[in-house]
Parts: C-alpha cells; sequence; structure tokens
C-alpha cells in the first residue's frame, strides 16, 4: 500500500470520524454551540439555503410532521437533510479512497459503493421512521392505564384538568411527556379542547385521536365523561388485545421462510446423512 493510499485513507476515517460526531451531537451540547459559533451564521443560512433549493416546502413539511410523531422537536428539516448528506458524503469517500486503496477498479466494486452510499444517506431516515413506530407502540401501550386512571378520578369527583394532572405523574414515557405539555399550555391560557388536538397531532397515533375526539365531543354534548373514559380505557385495551393476536397470527407464515432455508435441510441431513455415509463407505 502506498503513502499515498496510506495518507488518504486516514484523512477520509478522520472526515468519517469527524461527521458522525457531529451528526450524534444534541442540538443542545455545548459542543455544538461553540462550533456553531465559530462557524458563523452565515454558514448556517447558506445550508439552509441550499437545502430549500432541493428540498420542496411541501417535502419540508411532512418531514418537519414526521419529526414531531418521533418526538424530535429540536430537530429541524433542514438538519435531517443535511445529515442524509453527510453520511451518504463519509460513505463515498470512505468507500472511493478504499478502492483506490485497494485497487479495486471492477465496476462491481463501484456498484457496491454507490449502494452504500445510497444506504448511508438513508440511515438518518431510517432511523427516525424507528423512532416514529417506537414512539406510538409506546402511546398505545401507555393509553389504557391512563384512562382507566382518568375515569377513576373524575368519578372520585375531580374535575378533568385536576384529574390529568393527577395521572399524568404515573405516565412514563412519550404519552406522560406530551400530557404535560398539554397541561403546560392550559396553564398558559389555551383551551383544552385546542391542546389537546394539537396533541393528537403531534403524535398522530390513531387511538390517541379517537381518545380525543370522544373527550372534546363528551364535553360539548355534556355527556358522562367518567362513563365515556371508562368505554374509551376498555376499547383501547381490546384494540390492543386485537393487534396482538393479529401479530400472533402472522408468525406460522413469517415462520414458513426461516424453516425451509434453516430447518429443512438440517433434518434431511440428519435422516438421509447416515444413508449415504453407508452406501459410499
Amino acid at each position: 500500500m502506498t503513502t499515498l493510499a496510506m495518507v488518504l485513507m486516514t484523512v477520509a476515517g478522520a472526515c468519517t470520524v469527524f461527521a458522525l460526531i457531529i451528526v450524534f451531537l444534541p442540538k443542545d451540547s455545548q459542543v455544538r454551540g461553540r462550533m456553531r459559533d465559530l462557524a458563523g451564521r452565515w454558514t448556517i443560512e447558506s445550508d439552509h439555503r441550499t437545502v430549500e433549493k432541493f428540498v420542496t416546502f411541501e417535502q419540508r413539511s411532512k418531514l418537519q410532521r414526521t419529526l414531531s410523531q418521533a418526538g424530535w422537536y429540536t430537530v429541524t428539516p433542514h438538519q435531517l437533510v443535511l445529515r442524509c448528506v453527510y453520511f451518504a458524503a463519509a460513505a463515498a469517500v470512505t468507500g472511493t479512497v478504499l478502492l483506490f486503496a485497494l485497487g479495486l477498479t471492477s465496476l462491481v466494486y463501484v456498484g457496491l459503493v454507490a449502494v452504500v452510499t445510497v444506504g448511508a444517506g438513508q440511515l438518518p431516515l431510517s432511523r427516525l421512521n424507528g423512532a416514529v413506530q417506537k414512539r406510538k407502540k409506546a402511546v398505545t401501550r401507555a393509553l389504557p392505564d391512563l384512562l382507566d386512571m382518568l375515569a377513576s378520578t373524575v368519578q372520585a369527583g375531580l374535575a378533568f384538568n385536576a384529574a390529568l394532572a393527577y395521572s399524568v405523574p404515573s405516565v412514563a414515557g412519550p404519552l406522560g411527556d406530551e400530557l404535560r405539555a398539554v397541561l403546560s399550555e392550559i396553564r398558559v391560557g389555551r383551551g383544552r379542547a385546542d391542546a389537546l388536538r394539537a396533541m393528537a397531532e403531534r403524535v398522530d397515533q390513531e387511538d390517541l385521536k379517537t381518545t380525543v375526539r370522544a373527550i372534546v365531543q363528551s364535553e360539548r354534548l355534556g355527556s358522562n365523561l367518567a362513563k365515556v373514559l371508562e368505554d374509551l380505557g376498555d376499547e383501547s385495551r381490546n384494540r390492543r388485545l386485537l393487534r396482538g393476536e393479529e401479530i400472533a397470527a402472522r408468525l406460522p407464515v413469517l415462520m414458513v421462510v426461516p424453516m425451509a432455508l434453516f430447518m429443512l435441510p438440517a433434518l434431511f441431513t440428519m435422516i438421509f446423512g447416515a444413508v449415504l455415509a453407508d452406501y459410499f463407505k
């Protein structure tokens, strides 16, 4: 390996590690703030203008909704797009340097580097989608218990706002964070119905949307809120049970491919291996 190739590989590796560190730094990190101050506002604004040239307003709006669903409120669409660019550039530079260093000039290896580059660029988006799914599952698991507690406290005589404030400390995870935000918005003067609707839009989880619509409609029509909350809790728990049964019903189908690839060859080897060994002995 030549000296030039070793230098290029070292530089590429350092650039890759630097890009990964910058990408995974928290937004409110002191290191990120210091680097932003050193780079200057003109660099950030120019990056935003560059992103806006290639990403339409509709795409940025959709990306912002997805970020809200994932709970990444401190990350902007511009930052996420730049993360994708950083990952793709790091993979492209590293792969190109490795190809030159190892002397691999075949189109197969070039295509492999291109595939890895595209995959690296999609990695932040894949991580974002995974965070969205994980957050929605956490909300689905926590919602029935919250509704049961709200129904019990409302039946005990507390108003809905007081019941919500009493129940929130016992709710962990994303649902608890969203309910704390709702209570904060109510304290600063926002209407309860508007705050609940905003929470449902941010999370974009069907069970939570149904719950919010039922609560708002119950208050508007003057229905028995405790009974509505109790029915919502039972319905939410039944839906969660049905989802579990659907997943269990799909398992036999999903097991066909692993069985065909791993279990059947081993079974055939055990059955016919001894016969073939005796035959060719």
